[in-house]
C-alpha cells in the first residue's frame, strides 16, 4: 500500500487536492439528513417560516456535493492515468534490469499475468481506497458528531456497531487474501502451460502431443476449481457476517431512537435525523464492505506485482563507473574462476587469456566445457568469483552494463527476432537508422538478394521470433542487425552449428566481412567455422588445454582439437 501511495502521491499538491475534496464533498453529502431534521422541526413548529430557506439550502448543498464529486473524479482520473503508466514502466524497467540468473528461471506466463492482474488491481484499488472507503470514513466521523448532539448513547452504539464490523472485516479479509493467493498460484500455472505451448506450439505438432497437453491443462484445472471455491465462499463468509452486524445494528439504533423519543428525549426532528443517517450511512457501509471485497481480491495482484520491485540486481552497476571513450578492444582474462552454485564444481577454473586488439579468437571445446560461460562472464551477466575481465586495461565491474554490453555485438546460436518487419529487425541494432543503413547492412550480411524477392520486401513480418524465416535467414539477418550497431568487439556464439553448408558458406562470408579489423570471439562446434582465426582456444572442464592456429592444431595428432577436427572431416567425407 506504501508503495501505491508512492506512485499516486507522485504530484503532492494535486493529490492533496483530492483528497481535500473528497473529504469536503463527503461532508457536505453526509450533513443532508440534518436539514431533514431542520425541516420536520420548522414544520411541527406551527410556522413555515424559514422552510423555503431550508429547501433552498438542500438544494444547494447536493448541487455543490455533485459539482465537487465530479471534479474530484476528474483529478482521480488524471492522477489514476499518469500514476499507473508510471508504475508500470517502472516495474518493467525493474524486470529488464533483474540479472541474467532471474530471467533464466522465470516463468513468462507468470509474469505476464502479474502483470496484467497488477495493473488492474491498481486502477480497482485507487478508486475503492480514495472514493470508497475515505469517503464513507469521513461520512461516519459526521454522523458520530450529529449523534453525539443529539444523545451520546445513540453515538457509542454506532461505534461500538461500527468497530464490530471492521474487526469482523479484518478476520474475513485475512483469510480472503490467503485464498485468493494460493488460488493466483494455481492460475499462474496455467498461464505458464498456455504460455509455454503457445510459444513452443511447432513441437507440440511435431509429436502429435495436443491430447497429452490438454490432458496436463485439464489436471491443472481440477485443483484451480477447489482454491477459486474456496475463495468464492470467502465472500459468502463475508456477506453473512456484515449483513448481520449492519441489520442488528440498525435495529439496536432504532430501537434506542424510538425508546428515547417515547421517554421525551428526543424530537421528531431527532428521529427523522437518526433514519435519515442510518438510510443513507448504512447503504454506503455496505458498499465500504464491497470496496474491502475488491480491495481484498486486489490486494494479493497488486502485492505480485509490486513484488516483482524486490527482487535484487545482484549484478550491480558501479557508484562513479568508467565509461571508455574510445575502445581498442584488449580483452584479458586474469585467473579467472567461476561457479553458477556456491560450493559446486567451477564451471571456469583459474582461466588466463590475453586478447589483442583486432585478434580474432576461436573457443572450442565439448558441451559444458565454459565456452559459452566466458561470454557471460564478459557481458556481466554473472560476476566472477576470482580474478578480473579487462577491457583495454578497465575492470568490467568498473563499468556500467549498459555501456559494456554497447560495446560487443552477438550473434548468437538461435537469433530471437521481434514479431515485427525485417527493417525493424535489423534496425534494432542502433537508433533511428536510416533505410539506407539497413540496406547496406542487409547487404553485407549477404541476406539484400533474399529480401529483394519478398513481395514486400524490407516490410515483410517475421513473425513470432522469427518463424517464417530459415534458421539461415535467421543468422544472417542477426549478423545484419550486429553490423548496424558497429559494435568494437563481436561475439559470434555457435551461430552455423544447425545449417546446411550453403547457409554455413554465406554466413561466415558475412562474419569474416563484418569482423575485419575487429576483435572477435568465436564459440563454434562446426570447425570449418573457426579455421581462419588467428588464435584457437581448446577448452576441457573450465580451463584452456590447447591453443594455436588451425593448422598448428590440426596437424599435432595428439591435440584434442585435431581429435575433434579428425571426427568432423570424418562425418563430412
Amino acid at each position: 500500500m506504501s508503495r501505491l501511495l508512492f506512485f499516486v502521491a507522485y504530484n503532492k499538491p494535486l493529490y492533496a487536492l483530492l483528497v481535500m475534496l473528497i473529504v469536503i464533498y463527503s461532508v457536505v453529502q453526509s450533513s443532508v439528513p440534518y436539514l431533514y431534521k431542520l425541516f420536520v422541526n420548522t414544520l411541527t413548529s406551527g410556522s413555515l417560516k424559514g422552510v423555503y430557506h431550508i429547501l433552498i439550502a438542500y438544494v444547494v448543498i447536493r448541487l455543490a456535493a455533485v459539482i465537487l464529486e465530479a471534479i474530484a473524479n476528474m483529478i482521480g482520473d488524471i492522477i489514476l492515468k499518469e500514476s499507473s503508466a508510471e508504475a508500470r514502466v517502472t516495474i518493467f524497467k525493474h524486470v529488464q534490469d533483474l540479472d541474467f540468473a532471474y530471467h533464466a528461471n522465470k516463468s513468462t506466463g507468470s509474469l505476464i499475468s502479474a502483470f496484467k492482474r497488477g495493473d488492474g488491481a491498481f486502477f480497482t484499488l485507487f478508486q475503492a481506497l480514495h472514493f470508497r472507503v475515505l469517503q464513507v470514513f469521513v461520512g461516519f466521523l459526521v454522523l458520530i458528531y450529529f449523534f453525539t448532539q443529539i444523545n451520546p448513547v445513540i453515538a457509542i452504539c454506532a461505534v461500538i456497531s461500527f468497530v464490530s464490523m471492521l474487526v469482523v472485516a479484518s478476520i474475513v479479509i485475512k483469510y480472503n487474501i490467503k485464498t485468493r493467493n494460493v488460488f493466483n498460484d494455481s492460475e499462474d500455472q496455467i498461464s505458464g502451460v498456455l504460455t509455454d505451448n503457445l510459444i513452443g506450439y511447432e513441437t507440440v505438432k511435431l509429436f502429435a502431443r495436443e491430447t497429452w497437453e490438454r490432458n496436463r491443462l485439464q489436471k491443472l484445472f481440477i485443483n484451480w476449481k477447489r482454491y477459486l471455491w474456496r475463495y468464492g465462499l470467502s465472500f459468502r463468509y463475508w456477506e453473512i457476517s456484515i449483513g448481520t452486524i449492519i441489520n442488528i445494528s440498525i435495529f439496536v439504533l432504532l430501537s434506542l431512537t424510538v425508546s428515547l423519543f417515547d421517554q421525551k428525549t428526543l424530537l421528531i426532528g431527532d428521529v427523522v435525523l437518526v433514519v435519515g443517517f442510518l438510510d443513507s450511512f448504512f447503504p454506503k457501509v455496505w458498499e465500504l464492505v464491497w470496496g474491502f471485497r475488491e480491495i481484498a481480491k486486489n490486494y494479493s495482484d497488486i502485492q505480485k506485482y509490486f513484488g516483482l520491485l524486490d527482487n535484487e540486481i545482484e549484478i550491480k552497476d558501479p557508484v562513479n563507473p568508467i565509461k571508455l571513450n574510445t575502445v581498442k578492444g584488449e580483452i584479458n582474462f586474469d585467473h579467472v574462476s567461476f561457479s553458477y552454485k556456491q560450493g559446486k564444481r567451477g564451471a571456469i577454473r583459474n582461466f588466463n587469456l590475453n586478447i589483442r586488439q583486432g585478434q580474432s579468437i576461436a573457443l572450442v571445446g565439448r558441451s559444458g566445457s565454459g565456452k559459452t560461460t566466458l561470454t557471460k562472464l564478459l557481458m556481466r551477466f554473472y560476476d566472477v568469483d576470482q580474478g578480473a575481465i579487462t577491457i583495454d586495461g578497465v575492470n568490467i565491474k568498473n563499468m556500467n552494463k549498459s555501456d559494456l554490453r554497447a560495446l560487443m555485438g552477438v550473434v548468437p546460436q538461435e537469433p530471437i527476432l521481434f514479431n515485427n518487419t525485417i527493417a525493424y529487425n535489423i534496425g534494432y541494432g542502433k537508433d533511428h537508422p536510416t533505410q539506407e543503413e539497413i540496406k547496406a547492412a542487409a547487404k553485407m550480411a549477404n541476406i539484400d538478394k533474399f529480401i529483394a524477392g519478398l513481395p514486400d520486401k524490407y516490410e515483410t513480418n517475421v513473425g513470432e521470433r522469427g518463424i517464417k524465416l530459415s534458421g539461415g535467414q535467421k543468422q544472417r539477418l542477426a549478423i545484419a542487425r550486429m553490423i548496424l550497431s558497429d559494435p568494437d568487439i563481436i561475439i559470434f556464439d555457435e551461430a552455423t552449428s544447425h545449417l546446411d553448408s550453403e547457409s554455413e558458406k554465406l554466413i561466415q562470408d558475412a562474419f569474416w566481412k563484418a569482423a575485419a579489423n575487429k576483435t572477435t570471439i568465436i564459440i563454434a562446434h562446426r570447425l570449418s567455422t573457426v579455421t581462419r582465426a588467428d588464435k584457437i582456444i581448446v577448452m576441457d572442464d573450465g580451463r584452456i588445454v590447447e591453443e594455436g592456429t588451425h593448422k598448428l592444431l590440426s596437424h599435432n595428432p595428439k591435440s584434442l582439437y585435431s581429435h575433434f577436427w579428425k571426427l568432423q572431416v570424418k562425418d563430412i567425407s
